[in-house]
């Protein structure tokens, strides 16, 4: 592949770590309450089921990734497969998730931090965390890579200490009955789920800046979809033998787990849950921004986004542009929280993403059987065939679990701008063929 300007410094150790740390955040420790008014006991299947999925999902991921390692990923895949309009769709949707991420995870980040810092005030803590992380970006993916590494081992560190801690006093009764009265839950929380696996598709876009072979890179997919698998219900499992599902259902606490934790760790356990909640913040943040800049890189050198974003600086060998623009955008979250509606429906935008990509797994398997592919899925058809399944059902309950009317005026907004700007501005240019080039 001809030098691109980005600079290949990811190992298979910081892709994992790039993959997981994006994948967990803070709501294994924010949401149990409503996880389990839902689900009761079977909220661990749910978790399990949710993960099937999405391996599935990662797996069709992998193949693609291997066969075409280009920063654009599924715009890439989509195109090739279904042609400009549905491969602009796929990008534009996914620009606006990853894009949602930094200023969403900003607005909770500084929430978190202002419950521990009585000043100064939150929008001064998010704008200086927005400029803090754009600049750690800036610098190099290798920075931002040792920065992921660090901060995931503290997050799963933390997990682990909580998830072990508490095997010592199991009280088995709390999982009995373990369906009764649940079993709509547990099939509702499935699809909730896998919002929490979302993040494998980070890799895709990083695909021009990894030392090791794509072949041996792709299996770092699943294997961070069952690694984080292990630590959300570990995490689900130890507050559920401590205290009582349905107890845990009805907290009103900021951070639930905080109140499991003071029953084995006493006040330690809030200082652990709440350090290891601020590290899935951050990684998730980082993540995303090296997600998101990659993502307008690799539309951007085909023209399909301002040819700006595709600048790559020749000192880090980072797209300057795209990740002061997503700098912006979080200090945006920053200023204005109402901006965290946006972040809320990012989930679906992700989501249409996955659906086309699959569709175009398929057609690429049919069109283009001759295509070098370095990894190949297993039980093809079953596996895309569950993969697609999964994700029309996880985008369908993405949308009902719209809270307000403006959620749904704002995806529609979302919608109806993106098809404007094809019209004018992206249906009647030649699209330059990148991948033909490098």
């Amino acid at each position: 592949m001809e030098n691109t300007g980005l600079k290949r410094s990811l190992t298979l150790g910081t892709i994992f770590t790039l993959i997981t740390g994006a994948m967990v955040g803070m709501a294994w420790a924010v949401l149990p309450n409503v996880l389990f008014g839902y689900a009761g006991p079977a909220l661990l299947l749910s978790v399990v089921i949710a993960a099937a999925f999405c391996l599935f999902i990662g797996l069709c991921y992998a193949e693609l990734c291997a066969a075409m390692p280009f920063a654009g990923g599924e715009y890439h895949y989509t195109k090739v497969a279904m042609g400009k309009f549905l491969s602009f769709v796929t990008g534009w949707f996914l620009v606006i998730a990853y894009s949602a991420m930094m200023p969403g995870e900003i607005i909770v980040l500084s929430k978190v931090l202002a419950m521990l810092f009585s000043s100064p005030p939150k929008w001064l803590i998010g704008i200086i965390l927005a400029l803090i992380f754009g600049g750690i970006n800036l610098l190099g993916i290798r920075i931002s890579a040792i920065i992921q590494l660090v901060f995931a081992v503290v997050l799963f560190l933390g997990m682990a200490i909580f998830i072990f801690g508490g095997l010592g006093n199991i009280h088995w009764e709390n999982f009995t009955p373990f369906f009764k009265g649940h079993i709509p839950g547990m099939f509702m929380m499935v699809p909730i789920g896998m919002l929490a696996f979302m993040g494998f598709d980070i890799v895709p876009q990083a695909a021009e800046e990894v030392k090791s072979p794509i072949r041996k890179v792709v299996y770092m997919i699943p294997l961070s979809i069952v690694f984080v698998c292990f630590f959300y219900v570990g995490a689900f499992f130890t507050a559920a033998a401590n205290m009582p599902p349905a107890q845990i259902a009805q907290s009103k606490a900021e951070v639930p787990l905080i109140e499991v934790s003071r029953i084995f760790l006493g006040n330690t356990g809030a200082t652990i849950i709440l350090i290891a909640g601020i590290m899935g913040l951050i990684t998730t943040l980082n993540a995303f921004v090296i997600g998101a800049s990659r993502l307008m890189l690799g539309m951007a050198r085909e023209g399909v986004l301002p040819s700006f974003l595709g600048h790559v600086g020749k000192k880090y060998g980072t797209p300057y542009w795209a990740i002061i623009l997503i700098t912006f955008f979080g200090i945006l979250g920053a200023i204005f929280q109402q901006l965290f509606m946006v972040f809320q429906i990012a989930s679906s935008a992700i989501l249409i993403a996955y659906i086309l990509v699959i569709i175009s797994f398929f057609i690429l398997r049919k069109k283009k059987p001759e295509m070098e592919r370095p990894y190949r899925v297993p039980a093809y058809p079953l596996t895309p065939i569950i993969a697609l399944f999964g994700s029309v059902i996880a985008f369908l309950f993405s949308l009902v679990a719209f809270e307000t009317w403006v959620h749904w005026a704002i995806f529609i907004c979302v919608t109806v701008l993106g098809l404007l700007y094809y019209v004018f501005a992206v249906r009647n240019r030649e699209i330059k063929d990148i991948m033909g080039t490098l």
